[in-house]
């Protein structure tokens, strides 16, 4: 130190000087940390939680501050809490059709549930269609009132329905893209809200691209050409992103021109987001990711599938390829860390619009509560919207008389009679919630209630005379095998047939190919099968419902026959009512013959009950005869495609039985979309038929306005009507 001084004179007087501006900085410090603890008025928010910022800015600010391990948790449509930074646990799936239906917090609370989409198209009104979403946006706030947990919904289906055996006809507008377009605006603008900040729901377009079977969704490719892709299926999207501006889409299982939807950067970037201007995420359907290894064998591994889905622009994963797969996907070097944020920024600028991160009172839809469901005027627009649905196809003169059949003529007519099995039930279709049992109204309820509020003196009788049990698909045959009388067994894939019926197609679901399509007459051929010495043939296959008939022929379809089995279903109770029969042993006569023959399996649907004569008697005692027939979830849907286009179970006989007994026969169908009505629509005595899709909860009560004329039927049709499943192309076409 005396060195120290000697050479720094000053040095004492120094020292004192650091030790000040120590002390001040300290002091500044401390103060610095005071002014901005927990509670202090001077606290500076993180960028992701000032309003002052867009919400691009706030959601690359909430993803910088995540763990790479955290942020791979927010890929997946079931997304965890992250608390440190204040995030919620959200699903980004939720499903408002033509209703809100309970998923998480408000699974089994009820909601308004309306006419479904293919019902609602042949309205040809989007300012009605946008009055409907604007009320279930109103339901879907309500159950989010106190936590925000799902208000992203993954609605509507704005592929048309360009072949009517799809099994998801009933969940779109109609087969025009124009069409389409239009409805589909009504029902986002009515979810979205008009705040020009913050978006009251979201909706989701789906399914993004050609969506138009379900037999082969998980494995086929629709091929089609540039002009076809364009004008037909683009459209919708095309319009509802750049022109009313659509936050999301779905990409589909299946795939285009041989690339999945969900690995096609073409697709889902270069058109959807870079040439549309799409501003919002993008989700794969549900097991879209994994289908690219599975299914299509795109994609060798999950981790190459995660990259693929990521880099092409699909960001979140309804599945778990994703949230397991992406950090290992990085770390071979086929991602990087950035192509996981782009995901991530896309998926909380989504959820930071319906005001999940800001204080209530600034966010406009935030105050609406939980009381606003199944308010009763949601259910008067219930009615008035099913009444705006129907399509009258025939209204003629009844008999003799020169009055024609509809509106009913309460003065003339003293008793009605009501049958078919959709008379008193109420049936709404794919993606619909739980609804009040007081607001279920039957075609059956709403014309009882009618003439008890009229105070009409009609008597009303009913007995439903029929069913809609499965008339298709009722086999799926799956592998057969012969049986030699000295127990030789030889094993066959029942999908490598020589011949078939037309319209039957092999299709391949969860690794197991099988015959499917198989309708009543169908059939499959194989050629050189040796019959010497044959015992029998065992058959593996799904059964449907009531099952039906096997019949083996030799030669052709009509040869000698060697061999028939009647196959039932031993469980029966809802749309997937089959079993899977491992061993159906059908005992052979050859006849005598031997050696490599033509083996031919023709299947028969089991023979439809005719109509009994207490239905007959209470037909013919009647002064009108209302059928009210149609199909149901067993017919068609998700999964599921039709492959006939006729009324399942017995109804053509019910109306054929009914029409025979009274001249004043009028038929009511509710069907998934267009059925084949050759058989009735010439019937003299059927002087009056209706259509409508699924027709929401309050179909009973809109049907019956119509049937009394207390308003006309204002719907069009929107799909075009085939005569016949045989003037369809090819399922794969």
């Amino acid at each position: 130190m005396t060195i120290m001084k000697i050479m720094y004179p000053n040095i004492e007087g120094e020292f004192k000087k650091m030790k000040l501006v120590r002390i001040l900085f300290l002091i500044l410090i401390s103060l610095a940390l005071i002014a901005f603890m927990p509670g202090s008025k001077n606290v500076k928010k993180p960028i992701y939680l000032n309003t002052s910022y867009s919400f691009k800015e706030r959601a690359a600010d909430l993803v910088s501050r995540m763990t790479l391990e955290e942020k791979q948790s927010q890929l997946g449509n079931t997304m965890p809490p992250i608390p440190r930074l204040g995030i919620n646990p959200y699903d980004f799936w939720g499903e408002a059709l033509h209703g809100v239906l309970g998923r998480n917090n408000n699974s089994g609370m009820t909601a308004t549930s309306f006419p479904n989409s293919v019902a609602v198209g042949s309205t040809w009104d989007p300012e009605l269609i946008k009055r409907e979403t604007k009320v279930i946006s109103d339901e879907a706030r309500g159950f989010n009132h106190d936590l925000i947990f799902t208000l992203t919904y993954w609605s509507p289906v704005i592929e048309p329905a360009r072949d009517p055996r799809w099994g998801r006809t009933a969940e779109t507008f109609g087969e025009d893209p124009f069409l389409v377009s239009q409805i589909g605006k009504g029902f986002i603008q009515g979810l979205m809200g008009d705040n020009p900040v913050y978006l009251k729901a979201v909706p989701c377009g789906k399914h993004y691209l050609a969506n138009n079977t379900e037999f082969n969704r998980h494995t086929g490719s629709a091929d089609m050409d540039e002009r076809d892709m364009r004008e037909y299926y683009l459209l919708p999207y095309r319009t509802l992103i750049k022109e009313n501006n659509l936050p999301a889409i779905m990409t589909a299982y299946s795939a285009v021109n041989g690339v999945p939807m969900s690995a096609s950067k073409f697709f889902v970037d270069t058109i959807a987001r870079e040439t549309y201007g799409l501003d919002g995420y993008i989700t794969g359907d549900c097991g879209a990711i994994n289908d690219i290894v599975t299914g299509h064998h795109y994609a060798k591994s999950n981790e190459e599938a995660a990259a693929m889905g990521l880099k092409s622009g699909v960001d979140i994963d309804c599945g778990g390829v994703y949230q397991a797969h992406t950090i290992a996907a990085i770390e071979k070097g086929l991602l990087t860390e950035g192509d996981i944020d782009k995901a991530l920024v896309n998926i909380f600028s989504i959820r930071m619009r319906i005001g999940e991160f800001d204080p209530q009172n600034i966010v406009p839809y935030a105050g609406i509560k939980p009381s606003i469901i199944n308010n009763p005027s949601h259910n008067d627009l219930a009615v008035e919207v099913g009444t705006k649905t129907p399509v009258l196809l025939k209204n003629n003169v009844v008999g003799n008389t020169d009055i024609k059949a509809l509106p009913l003529n309460t003065k003339s007519i003293k008793k009605i009679a009501v049958f078919g099995p959709q008379a008193d039930k109420v049936e709404l279709g794919d993606y619909s919630g739980e609804v009040e049992p007081s607001l279920k109204i039957t075609p059956l309820a709403g014309i009882q209630n009618y003439i008890k509020q009229n105070r009409l003196n009609t008597e009303v009788i009913f007995k439903s005379g029929g069913n809609t049990e499965r008339k298709n698909d009722f086999f799926t045959l799956i592998n057969f095998s012969t049986i030699e009388k000295d127990a030789t067994v030889k094993e066959y894939d029942a999908t490598k047939f020589d011949a078939a019926a037309k319209g039957l197609i092999t299709s391949a679901r969860f690794g197991r190919s099988s015959v499917r399509g198989i309708k009543d007459g169908d059939w499959v051929s194989y050629n050189n099968i040796n019959i010497t010495d044959l015992d029998s043939i065992k058959f593996n296959m799904n059964v449907f419902a009531n099952g039906g008939v096997i019949d083996v022929r030799v030669g052709s379809v009509t040869g000698n026959i060697l061999a028939s089995k009647k196959v039932e279903s031993d469980y029966v109770g809802g749309f997937r009512a089959f079993r899977t029969i491992v061993t159906i042993p059908v005992k052979i006569n050859t006849l005598g013959l031997s050696g490599p023959q033509n083996i031919f399996f023709i299947f028969r649907e089991p023979e439809a009950p005719v109509t009994d004569e207490e239905t007959l008697d209470l037909a013919a005692s009647a002064d009108v005869a209302l059928i009210f027939v149609g199909t149901d979830q067993r017919t068609g849907r998700e999964e599921s495609d039709r492959f006939s286009l006729a009324l399942p179970g017995n109804q053509y006989d019910l109306i054929k039985s009914v029409a025979s007994v009274n001249h004043n026969t009028i038929v009511v169908m509710q069907t998934m979309g267009m059925v084949e009505v050759e058989q009735f629509k010439n019937n003299p005595n059927i002087p009056g038929i209706l259509w409508t899709g699924y027709n929401g909860q309050a179909q009973g009560t809109a049907m019956t306005k119509i049937l009394f004329g207390e308003v006309n039927p204002g719907g069009k049709l929107n799909v075009t009507w085939h005569k016949s499943v045989n003037d369809l192309p090819d399922f794969n076409d």
